[in-house]
């Protein structure tokens, strides 16, 4: 692609229709959410089972991250952004007939279990296709500098967090209309955001793709402390976050029971219990995912080129980790809000960052395989987190997850400190030169 059309296609930058493409993704991703426990419960799945029904989309992406990343290096980021969205699209449309679709293949008398494995596969499918989400962050190095990769990378993030914070909202109220119009909405969404990048994405130049095999290129990672270091801070503020998400819902209901609709405190909350406190969990979260997103689509253009990104994996980890304590050792819920406004500020400045020194450290012809090995980290640390906090919060209570989470993120922090003296001046020679 020319300079001309970097700057400008159709009137816009190929960065606004990166981030409606990546938004209207994920806000189908997010609508499906408030409908895993109520599909699960009516298709006789266990609790045990609702874990890995959610933890089955993040394993897809785990695995399969790094396969779009190189195809896209190979082939184009094109076709895998749009193909990746019109597979997804089927998915949706799997799980939301997913009592049709269990009847077609095992007879009009198919047994709710049948129908809990047509979710499954439809989940898995979703991770699958979803995993191209790295595909985008290989666009947006293809078409910044250096200097500018942070803010574009940003916009992907704030992406990500607005589609995946509106979608559950949206989705819960689609589904007083009809069991199927969440998964529906999902579907057409995900059509409309691969019939907008089909015509309106420009394909970036081509670089040629490297021929390397994953296994070359997590050597790679592992012998390169700049590519090495980055993916370590990236696992840790994933897992710190994703821990605390799964844990919130019934953090709230123990300790501050009446901001979560219920008048006593519920150490062993019901399936019907978080249900019911899901709703007023889902409201604070939006106000984290909003901030962030603020962070990450616009202040994060103006932070970076100022104090340059190996500090910001400093403060990012340790705003992080601030939040995470003050929740963990609020007396009372308004501390609990004043952590959930400064964890955001942490996790917005850590996330476009960590992207940002991973594209300008990964060799050029590479940078879908890597960010998609990234990608793929994130998605272990997805599943990590919840395990390691649903263990701290059996064994140690219910603020236990959040201050475990937070001696992560000071673990993150000192290896952000380690990262900022060891590689900052190299960073700032490959930008002069």
């Amino acid at each position: 692609m020319s300079n001309a059309a970097q700057r400008d296609v159709g009137g816009r930058s190929p960065l606004l229709f990166i981030f409606l493409t990546v938004f209207i993704d994920l806000l189908g991703f997010g609508i499906v959410i408030p409908l895993l426990p109520i599909y699960s419960t009516a298709y006789e799945a266990s609790e045990t089972e609702l874990g890995v029904l959610f933890a089955c989309f993040s394993g897809m992406q785990f695995l399969f991250a790094p396969m779009w990343g190189r195809l896209s290096d190979r082939i184009g980021r094109k076709p895998v952004l749009v193909g990746g969205l019109i597979g997804t699209a089927l998915a949706y449309l799997a799980f939301g007939y997913s009592d049709e679709v269990a009847r077609f293949l095992f007879g009009p008398e198919a047994a709710p279990r049948q129908i809990l494995y047509v979710l499954f596969a439809s989940r898995m499918l979703a991770g699958f296709f979803g995993a191209n989400i790295s595909t985008a962050n290989a666009y947006i190095a293809d078409v910044t500098t250096p200097e500018n990769r942070t803010k574009g990378l940003g916009l992907v993030g704030a992406a990500f967090g607005l589609g995946f914070t509106l979608g559950p909202a949206l989705g819960g109220e689609l589904a007083r209309y009809s069991i199927h119009a969440p998964g529906l909405a999902a579907a057409g969404l995900s059509l409309a955001a691969a019939l907008f990048g089909w015509l309106k994405l420009p394909e970036p130049a081509r670089r040629g793709g490297s021929r390397a095999y994953g296994g070359e290129q997590l050597r790679h990672a592992l012998s390169d402390s700049r590519i090495g270091g980055v993916l370590l801070l990236s696992f840790l503020f994933v897992t710190a976050f994703a821990g605390f998400e799964s844990m919130f819902i019934l953090f709230g209901l123990a300790n501050f029971p009446s901001y979560f609709g219920m008048e006593t405190a519920i150490e062993q909350a019901t399936m019907a219990q978080k249900m019911a406190a899901a709703p007023y969990a889902g409201r604070y979260l939006f106000v984290v995912g909003i901030i962030s997103a603020i962070i990450q689509g616009g202040l994060i253009r103006r932070i970076a080129p100022r104090f340059g990104e190996t500090r910001l994996v400093v403060a990012g980890p340790a705003l992080l980790g601030l939040g995470l304590a003050i929740v963990g050792l609020a007396p009372s819920f308004a501390w609990v809000i004043v952590g959930c406004v400064v964890m955001p500020f942490g996790f917005g400045l850590s996330n476009p960052s960590v992207s940002s020194l991973l594209s300008r450290a990964a060799p050029a012809d590479e940078q879908g395989a890597f960010l998609g090995m990234q990608q793929s980290v994130a998605s272990l640390a997805r599943m990590v987190g919840p395990l390691l906090a649903g263990l701290v919060f059996s064994l140690q209570g219910s603020r236990a997850p959040f201050l475990v989470s937070a001696l992560v993120l000071a673990l993150g922090t000192f290896v952000g400190l380690w990262y900022h003296r060891t590689h900052a001046a190299s960073f700032a020679a490959r930008a002069q030169a």
